[in-house]
Formats: C-alpha cells, sequence, structure tokens
C-alpha cells in the first residue's frame, strides 16, 4: 500500500536524523490522538521494525470520568496491537502505585517507566507536535526562560526523537480520521484549570479573534526565533562515559544537525589547544565520520583521529 503524504513527510524525518535504519523503537503511547496516530505511522513506515510499546496508567483517579479514560486507554491501546498481530510488537504498561496530583508528578512518572525500559540505544518516540511545542515554550516564556530552555525541544537529542515536531494538531486529527485510528480522549483537556489548557482554549483562541492568522505567525515566529538561536549558541559537548579523555560521544555526535556537527567538531578541537583549522577541514572530517564503519582511523590537521562504535577520539 502506498504511503500518504504525511508518511513520506515522516519519513523524510526519519532520514534526515539517520533513524530510517534503525530496528528497535520505544513508543510513548498514551491512548489519545496523537500517539496512537504515532504508532500507526511507524508500523506503516518500519513493518520490520520492533516496536516497545510503553503505556504508563496514572493509577487512581479522584473522579470516576478519568477513571474510566486510564483504563479505556489500556484496552483501546490492546485492541489496536491486537489489529496488528503481523508485526513485532512488545506491549508493556505500568499502574502508578502512588497517587498523582500534578501534571509535573505525571510526567515524572511517566518518564521514569519509560526510561527503564530503554535497552541500549533504541530511540524513544513521542507525540509531541508543534501546537504542544508552542504551548510549552509560551509557557516557559510566562515562567521564565534562558536561551537553553528555549532551544532544549529538539526532533531529535540523541535519546527522544518526534517526529511530529514540525506537524500541527490538525495534520495529525486529518491523519487518524483518514486512517480510521481508534483513540480515547482525555476529559481533562477540556479543562481551564491548568495553564496549558487556559492557554488553548481561551488565549490562543481570542489571539486567533483579535488578529486573524495571530497563533500561525506566533508560532512561525517562535520557530525562526529558536533557530537563530540554535545557529548562535555554544554547544555543551557530551563526551563518552562524560569523560573527556574518552572522546566525543558518537551517538550524540550523529544527533546532531549537519551544522551542529560543525560547531562540535570545532569546540573539541579547540578543547585540545588546536586553533589552526579551516571549515573545509571540518566538513573533511565530518566526511569521514559518515562512514557506515564502527571503528576507523584517519589523519587531518596533522592529528590522527581514532573512531570507535561509540567514541570520537584524537591522537596528538
Amino acid at each position: 500500500m502506498a504511503w500518504t503524504d504525511f508518511e513520506h513527510q515522516i519519513w523524510k524525518a526519519l532520514k534526515k536524523h539517520e533513524l530510517d535504519d534503525a530496528q528497535d523503537f520505544i513508543v510513548a503511547v498514551s491512548g489519545g490522538i496523537d500517539s496512537m496516530a504515532l504508532l500507526n505511522v511507524m508500523l506503516t513506515l518500519k513493518p520490520q521494525a520492533h516496536f516497545t510499546v510503553a503505556h504508563f496508567h496514572h493509577g487512581d483517579a479522584e473522579n470516576a470520568a478519568q477513571q474510566d479514560y486510564r483504563d479505556r486507554c489500556v484496552q483501546t491501546i490492546a485492541d489496536f496491537i491486537e489489529k496488528h498481530s503481523d508485526k513485532k510488537i512488545s506491549f508493556i504498561t505500568e499502574k502508578s502505585k502512588t497517587h498523582l496530583k500534578s501534571e509535573a508528578e505525571m510526567r515524572d512518572g511517566r518518564w521514569s517507566f519509560i526510561q527503564k525500559l530503554r535497552d541500549k540505544d533504541q530511540p524513544i518516540l513521542t507525540a509531541h507536535h508543534l501546537d504542544d511545542w508552542v504551548e510549552t515554550l509560551t509557557l516557559k516564556l510566562i515562567r521564565g526562560v534562558g536561551v537553553q530552555g528555549f532551544t532544549a525541544f529538539r526532533d531529535w537529542d540523541g535519546i527522544i526523537f518526534r517526529p511530529f515536531l514540525r506537524h500541527h494538531k490538525t495534520d495529525l486529527q486529518a491523519y487518524a480520521e483518514e486512517k480510521k485510528i481508534g483513540f480515547v480522549e482525555d476529559p481533562s483537556n477540556d479543562s481551564d484549570q491548568y495553564l496549558r489548557n487556559w492557554l488553548r482554549h481561551e488565549w490562543f483562541r481570542s489571539l486567533d479573534e483579535k488578529n486573524p492568522s495571530g497563533y500561525q505567525n506566533y508560532s512561525r515566529s517562535l520557530l525562526q526565533l529558536q533557530q537563530a538561536l540554535q545557529e548562535t549558541d555554544v554547544l555543551e559537548l557530551q563526551f563518552f562515559d562524560n569523560n573527556h579523555a574518552a572522546g566525543l560521544d558518537r551517538n550524540w555526535f550523529f544527533s546532531l544537525s549537519e551544522m551542529y556537527q560543525l560547531k562540535a567538531l570545532a569546540q573539541f578541537l579547540r578543547s585540545q589547544n588546536i586553533f589552526s583549522f579551516t571549515t573545509g577541514q571540518l566538513k573533511e572530517i565530518k566526511k569521514r565520520l559518515d562512514k557506515n564503519q564502527k571503528d576507523l582511523t584517519f589523519t587531518v590537521i596533522n592529528v590522527k583521529w581514532v573512531i570507535n562504535a561509540s567514541q570520537i577520539m584524537i591522537e596528538l
């Protein structure tokens, strides 16, 4: 069956970050429309891959509607997986043993559960989309945020891959409707008790009423600001096993965009008191690092580069 245009766009995101060859993924699935769409997309694009579907049940709720929603999510995911029994899917769910009250407690519970499941270099896939990002960044701006907080939410950070981050919620809704994907709607999304929901239901809606296309312009401006900051900020180099002498972490390096890979190489060389190099030489080093070999050695800038599956090292 031919891929849809939306599926093609997600495939391009996988390929851009060199995840098209990965065969083992963890997919965070809540049972809502976003994550169910993500699971369907990935099963379509990577039919031979293995997926660990991770669902965290937030435990007993304070009201019947929320309790029913949480219980139905588990069944909805299980029913979906049963319909795709020809695929390699492991479904792992855990219910919170403590009463979680705040959004922060729920988020921490989810991530603690998911991180326990991660083995080696499995990418963790989440269904965060552009509107999620705009809401999150707006909340940070309201509460106070620096450059690091402004640029932290990325498509791929070496651990978490967010393939929907350049797509609006409406794209996911259209895809789910087209593919007739079942999902459960969280009743708490309608409550303006949470500041995030108030932004979504009141502030952004009022913005568009006062200024047509105001939300689209606002989200576009945030993206442009983030890109500009990413181009000027200083990278925090990540060394293998947090050991400077062990060289750069190769998996982290390849999670970066091409521009940031060149920046990382330049900072790494300067950290070794090597200051005489050109952009052309950096590009030559990157070109050699792009090879698929796990182990390789080469000499550029009169420096011997020693590479293995996990480390990028130099010998002076």
